[in-house]
C-alpha cells in the first residue's frame, strides 16, 4: 500500500514538474492532483526537494539500467562510451526540462539537498565507466592505464562540460553545446588511449 502510494504521489509530480518546473510547483498542489491533503503528502515526504529527489532518481535509476545493458552487449569499449555519452546528455536535457530550468544557477547545481543523489549517482556511473574501459583494456582496443583514476577524470570533465553547457540560454542550445562539447572532448580522450 505504501509503495503504490509513493508511486501515486511521484508520478502526480513528475507531471507538475515537467509542466510547471519545480520551483514554480508546490505541495498543496500535488497533493490536490491525487485527492491527498497536505498534511498525507507531509507524511511521505518532508518536502518538495524530496519529492523531486525521488522522481529524478527513477531518472536515473533507468539510466543507469540502460548503460548496464549497453556495458554487457558484445562491442567495441568506443562505442560504449559513445552510448553512455549520448544517453547521458539526453538525461541532463530530460531533467533541465523537468525542472524547466532556463539557465545554469549554481545555487541549483551546488545545493547540498542534491549532494547524497549527486555523489551516489557519480558512484554508479564511475563503476560502469571502469567496466567498460576494462573491457576496452582486454580487448586491446585500448592502452593499459589505471582504470579508476581516468574514470574519475572522464566523469568529471564531460560533468564540467554539462555544466559549463548549462550558462547557455535556452534548452535547445544546452543541447547543442553539450552535444559538441563532449563529443569533441570524447574524441580527443579516446586519441589518448588507444594504441
Amino acid at each position: 500500500m505504501e509503495d503504490s502510494k509513493v508511486k501515486i504521489i511521484l508520478e502526480a509530480a513528475k507531471k507538475r514538474f515537467a509542466h510547471y518546473g519545480l520551483a514554480k510547483t508546490a505541495m498543496n498542489e500535488i497533493a490536490n492532483d491525487i485527492g491527498m491533503s497536505k498534511a498525507s503528502l507531509y507524511y511521505y515526504f518532508k518536502d518538495k526537494d524530496q519529492i523531486f529527489i525521488a522522481v529524478v532518481e527513477q531518472d536515473i535509476n533507468e539510466f543507469v539500467k540502460v548503460i548496464e545493458e549497453v556495458v554487457e552487449r558484445p562491442s567495441k569499449a568506443s562505442f560504449k562510451l559513445k552510448k553512455y555519452i549520448t544517453l547521458k546528455n539526453n538525461l541532463l536535457i530530460k531533467l533541465i526540462n523537468l525542472a524547466k530550468v532556463e539557465t545554469f544557477n549554481a545555487a541549483d547545481v551546488f545545493n547540498p539537498v542534491y549532494d547524497e543523489l549527486k555523489f551516489n549517482f557519480f558512484t554508479k556511473e564511475k563503476v560502469l565507466i571502469q567496466k567498460i574501459f576494462g573491457q576496452g583494456i582486454e580487448q586491446k582496443e585500448f592502452n593499459k592505464f589505471p582504470v579508476e583514476q581516468y574514470a574519475e577524470l572522464f566523469l568529471t570533465v564531460t560533468g564540467g562540460l554539462r555544466t559549463i553547457a548549462l550558462a547557455t540560454p535556452g534548452v535547445a542550445q544546452t543541447q547543442e553545446r553539450v552535444n559538441e562539447q563532449t563529443a569533441l572532448f570524447l574524441d580527443i580522450f579516446l586519441k589518448s588511449i588507444r594504441p
